[in-house]
Order: structure tokens, then sequence, then C-alpha cells
């Protein structure tokens, strides 16, 4: 009985604190669910808070739409190839079909089957040389900075937004601005913009220095490799020539009409020929090697035969050409844009250190200030010395510490000066040599087209036939062979010497004649 005693009496309390845990569950969970967090402790998938407009500045605002102008304008410069001065432009159709051997190497292996043109070698330089993608990148990267420009003056303006104090008085409502964080960023800007446009010129020079010497690479292995071709040929029909030479000189041996010594010169002569035809065929070996490396191609790609092609014999006037490489000539171009930049660093020196001319008409900030009564908020005049300078020391006592800097770089704009008239002089000089070899490849050309090779060719068809009816000497014999190998030789090396002159005469000038 007792055991069920205890039993009734603990069943009882039970039932007494249902009602009271049952409140505290409704308490807890009401508590829950009006929850609310501390404000630093928002969730932060909630949208941030609007951020504060900087103040604004027409001058700046347009200074900064001006750089971002300019910065697009160079970008499309790249793509579009007829923009400005250029070393060469290719045909439109030519640099569309071979637009897919830039990053295709078997697409420009085939381009480079069978005869190949002059301009298609020219049009996959462009296309696919190494240093001429790496000109670009840098002219690239170059552009990057103008976004550089202006992210500085960017942060410190909206530095003055997050800690201007709104002090109306009367008036209108605006912002304390004060003039020492406003001033002389336009100005300041602009030069900067004017100093990122210099370095990018300097960098379209450089590409167009790489794209003028990988042209003119091209353009020499072209016609070296057009003469060796040319030269092979000649050689081979010499070979040919002195065969049935030496079957005539055999016939008239076995006959008795000549010596045994004649047939063996014209054997010597004859392998004489055969090692040197060897020795073109490596030549232009190492020549396709060459033209490989220019166009970054694979050793296994094979080089066809160039197109024969006849070089301009016209000569340009000198006089003209003088004033061509001042304007084109890529090293001078550059050299003025160093000193457009040097001379834009040296006026924004001025600007930062040197003080302004100004008419006195705001000296002062826009702010009211208390400086007398329970309300100041500063001394009317200074109560002490700073710890960073003594009694009676200017207010600024490092004003003019950048001066050594300004003569610094006003002495490297003198010399970048003195370079320029070096570089122009040199110009001349080079443009006066260039133009006498053109001068000289031509005249020698011509004669022995016209002339030369005419009259060997007909000393050798007459001693060919006085030696076969025992008329002719032996010795006149193998002089009208040689004469005649010699003249058509020298023609192909002229060719090749005026074709070699015309491109290193449109190198030195920084442009190519029409």
């Amino acid at each position: 009985m007792k055991r069920v005693r205890i039993l009734i009496i603990m069943f009882s309390l039970a039932l007494l604190l249902v009602p009271q845990t049952q409140a505290a569950y409704q308490e807890l969970k009401q508590q829950i669910d009006t929850y609310s967090p501390p404000s630093d402790l928002q969730d932060l998938t909630q949208p941030a808070p609007v951020r504060q407009k900087p103040i604004s500045s027409p001058e700046f605002d347009a200074e900064i739409k001006r750089i971002e102008n300019i910065k697009s304008q160079w970008l499309k410069s790249l793509s579009r190839e007829d923009q400005g001065p250029a070393f060469l432009r290719p045909d439109d159709k030519l640099l569309r079909s071979l637009q897919p051997a830039g990053t295709d190497e078997r697409a420009a292996g085939d381009a480079l089957k069978g005869t190949f043109s002059l301009a298609t070698l020219e049009t996959l330089a462009l296309l696919r040389s190494p240093r001429v993608k790496a000109a670009e990148n840098r002219l690239r990267a170059t552009i990057e900075a103008f976004s550089q420009v202006y992210n500085l003056d960017e942060i410190l303006r909206q530095y003055t937004a997050f800690t201007e104090g709104i002090m109306p008085g009367v008036g209108p409502a605006k912002g304390k601005e004060p003039v020492v964080l406003r001033f002389p960023f336009p100005g300041v800007l602009s030069l900067k913009g004017q100093i990122a446009t210099q370095e990018v010129k300097i960098a379209r020079e450089d590409l167009a220095t790489a794209r003028r010497d990988t042209a003119t690479a091209v353009r020499l292995a072209y016609w070296n490799l057009l003469y060796l071709h040319r030269a092979r040929k000649i050689t081979a029909e010499t070979i040919d020539l002195f065969r049935h030479l030496e079957a005539v000189a055999t016939t008239r041996y076995e006959a008795g009409k000549t010596s045994f010594q004649d047939v063996i010169r014209i054997r010597i002569e004859r392998k004489i020929l055969e090692e040197e035809l060897i020795t073109l065929d490596e030549k232009q070996l190492n020549l396709e090697s060459g033209i490989r490396e220019i166009l970054n191609l694979a050793r296994g790609i094979k080089i066809g035969s160039p197109r024969s092609v006849q070089p301009v014999e016209k000569i340009p006037n000198q006089q003209i050409l003088y004033k061509v490489a001042r304007e084109h000539r890529q090293e001078l171009r550059r050299l003025r844009a160093r000193i457009g930049k040097a001379e834009r660093m040296i006026e924004m020196a001025e600007t930062l250190v040197l003080p302004p001319y100004t008419l006195n008409f705001s000296l002062y900030e826009d702010e009211a200030v208390s400086m007398a009564g329970t309300a100041a908020s500063k001394a009317a005049f200074p109560t002490s010395i700073e710890v960073s300078r003594g009694a009676g020391l200017p207010k600024r006592p490092w004003y003019g510490v950048q001066d050594a800097y300004l003569r610094e770089t006003r002495q490297q704009l003198g010399a970048l000066r003195e370079d320029l008239k070096q570089a122009e002089v040199t110009a001349d000089d080079r443009v006066r040599s260039s133009w006498f070899k053109l001068d000289r490849a031509r005249r020698e050309m011509i004669l022995f087209r016209d002339q030369v090779v005419n009259l060997s060719q007909s000393a050798l068809d007459v001693t060919t036939r006085g030696y076969e009816s025992g008329q002719v000497p032996f010795a006149d014999v193998i002089a009208s062979f040689t004469v005649w190998l010699d003249a058509n030789l020298s023609l192909a090396d002229y060719q090749r010497d005026l074709g070699v002159a015309w491109a290193e005469l449109e190198q030195v000038l920084g442009t190519t004649l029409e």
C-alpha cells in the first residue's frame, strides 16, 4: 500500500508541472520566431547599401571620358591595319584567305607548297612571326595603362566623398570640398593621359619596327631564294653544255684531231660545276630553314619555289626620299614620342612642385569656422610649434625637394633632342647609301641583260661551231663557256641585288614605296 501511495503522489505532481512546461515552450517558440540579430550581424545575402557617389567634378569626369575614348581608339587600331602609318599593308583578299594560317601550321605549309609569291610570304610573316606577336602583346599591355591613369585620383575623390562634412551655412547646399583635394587633379590627370599616350606611341613604333624588319627579312630571303633557283638552273644548263662539249672532244680525240688534254679539261670543269651545284642546293636548304624560322614553322614543312618576278627598275627621286625617311622612319618617330613624354613629365612635375600662377581669388577653403567663443573649432593663430620644424623655419620645409629630379629630367630631354638630330642625319646617310646600291644594281643589271648576256651567247655559239669544225682552238671554247656562265650568273645576281636594294631602301625609309 505504501508503494501505491507513492506512485499516486508522483503522478499528481507530474500533472501539476505539465501546464508550466507547455507555457515555457510557447514562450521560447515565440522568442525564436520574433528574433532579429543585431545590426552588425545582418544577413550577408541582403543587398549592400548604396555606395555614396563621389564628389561631382565636370573637369575630372571629362578627362576620364577623354582618356577612355583614347584607349578604345588604340584598341580599334590594332584590329584595323589600314589606320595610321604602316610599313606593309597586305591585300585584303589575300589576308582573309591566309587568316587561318596564322594559327594553323598545316595551312601555312599548304600556302607555301608548289610556287608561292612574295605577297604570300610577307602576309604569312606578319601573321605568324613570334616577334610581331610579342610586339603586339607589348602594345596591348601598354594600352592597358590608360586604366591606371585615373585610378589613384578616383580613389582620392571617393575618400573626400566619405570624409566630407556638410556645412552649408547660407546659399546653395553643397559639400565642403577643399581646393587642395581638388586641384590639380584635372590638369595633372590630363598630363598623365598624355604621358600614357606617348608610351603607347613608343610601343606602336616598336610594333611597326618589328613588322618592318620581319617583312624585310622575308623579302631578302625571297630574292636570295629566287637567285639560287636561277643560279641552279643556269649551272645545270652549263653542265649539259659541257657534257655535249665533252662528247665532241671525245669524238675529235678518237679521230686524232685533238689531244686527250682537251677531254680532261672539260671533265675537270664539269666536275667543278657539279660540285657547285651541290653547294647551291645546300644554300637553298639554309634559306628555307631561315624562312621556317621567321614563320615559326616546323622542320618538316617543305618550302616550294618562289614565283619568278622582275624587280622594279624605276629609281625614285633622291631628294624626296630624305623627306620620306624623316617622316616615316620608325626610329625617328619613336624618339619624337620619347621627347613628347619627357616634356609632359617635366610639365607635370612643375605643376606638382612649383607654385602655380594665381590671381588670389580662391585662397581659402569653402568651410565655416568659428574661431572665437565657446564654439570655436580651432585657434585663430598657431599656439604651438610642430615637432617636425623649429622656430623660424618655413611652413613647408621640404618644398623644392623634387627640384633635382626636374633638373635631371630637363638634361635627359636635352639629350633626347640631340639624339634625334643625330638619328636624322644618320637616316640621311643611310638613304644616300641605299639609293646608291639601288642605282648601281639597276645599271649593272641593264648592262648585262641588254648587252653582255647576248654577246656571250653569240660568242659561245660561234666558238662551239668553230671547235666542232676544227677552226677554233680549245682554249677559246673554254673561255666562251666560262664567259657565258659568268654573264648569266651575274645577271641573276644583279637582279637579286636590285630586289635586295629595294627592300633595304624601304627598310631605311620606314615605308613601302608605291
